[in-house]
């Protein structure tokens, strides 16, 4: 056989395997948590699913579109809510955060969809590595939030982020910018020119009815519960939600003896938690069995060597400069 002819056999065997591997991965042990473990109470219908869903990095309205990009940013997990939601065969869902925050509208707009959500089906976010600003405000409107006890969460206010470069291009660079514009602020925020001290009490203002926001959120998601499962339940009472939501970080064990969490543990806990709270929302004992909604593309995974237990991601240039300047000119819930 020709070398050429033998290299094309063992490059389409290569592809095989992969997309073999691809459909056959059990991806219903992805968390360690196999169906063999699922309660074996009474079976109402095969069918019957828990909704595991993913949200990692900073939450944003713009995503890849890439075969090969994640699954588990903001707007997948948008879509994969809505879905979950008109899904019959879910009977919970659980939401694993690990994100520091993010924009202001897309932040409400999954907190509202998860406040629709558990209406109709129980509701258990998991805290991972940081779940702080943007990543608290949208677990505020589950029905009950987990964190490691290492956990980084809290963070709760608004951050705006203007760089002043007007010094550098005069003074060093000999460069004059020319603005021609329709309005005295229209080009607030740039760093062409020194901010004025009536701009400074715009965005002010900006930022002082968005924190006013976060906070009615969290009292309507966490103080303002009424639900009566019987499962753990830590209470948060305004003023330790005044006292404390200055933008300060709390570990897992703080927030949970603040009040912001309800209890300290990771996905074995939100399994049982879940279980629970489906059989008293639907007044039935059945088995459910966990079902990864927003996937990730493991055949990505394959190909670049990159799997959610091995190496690092890539490095990328943008990974060192601060998010606010990257989402410039927006007001945030993130921390930093």
């Amino acid at each position: 056989m020709k070398p050429a002819i033998a290299a094309k056999i063992v490059i389409v065997l290569c592809l095989l395997s992969l997309f073999v591997g691809f459909f056959c991965i059990d991806k219903d042990t992805i968390y360690g948590i196999s169906e063999k473990n699922i309660n074996s109470k009474q079976l109402i219908s095969n069918s019957n699913k828990i909704a595991v869903m993913e949200m990692e990095g900073t939450i944003a309205s713009s995503y890849e579109t890439s075969f090969f990009s994640s699954q588990t940013d903001a707007p997948s997990l948008l879509k994969s809510l809505k879905s979950a939601l008109s899904d019959n065969t879910v009977r919970g869902v659980i939401i694993k955060i690990n994100s520091p925050g993010g924009t202001v509208a897309m932040s409400q707009n999954i907190y509202a969809q998860i406040m629709e959500l558990k209406k109709k089906k129980p509701v258990v976010v998991v805290f991972d590595d940081v779940a702080a600003s943007g990543g608290y405000y949208i677990a505020s409107a589950a029905d009950r939030i987990i964190a490691q006890s290492g956990t980084l969460t809290g963070s709760i206010g608004v951050i705006f982020s203007f760089m002043d470069y007007h010094n550098l291009l005069s003074e060093k660079l000999n460069i004059n910018p020319v603005v021609i514009k329709s309005g005295k602020h229209k080009d607030i925020g740039s760093g062409m020119r020194e901010m004025t001290a009536e701009e400074r009490k715009l965005m002010q203002t900006i930022v002082d009815d968005s924190y006013e926001q976060f906070i009615d959120a969290i009292t309507a998601g966490r103080i303002n519960r009424g639900d009566s499962y019987s499962v753990a339940k830590r209470d948060l009472s305004p003023d330790v939600l005044k006292a404390n939501a200055d933008g300060r970080v709390f570990t897992g064990r703080q927030a949970e003896k603040l009040g912001f969490v309800d209890a300290v543990g990771g996905m074995e806990l939100a399994q049982k938690m879940i279980e629970k709270m489906a059989q008293e929302k639907f007044k039935n004992s059945l088995s459910a069995k966990l079902v990864n909604y927003n996937k990730k593309n493991y055949l990505s995974e394959y190909l670049t060597g990159i799997s959610e237990y091995g190496a690092q991601d890539t490095v990328k240039l943008t990974d060192f400069i601060p998010k606010s300047m990257i989402l410039n000119r927006k007001p945030l819930y993130l921390w930093e």
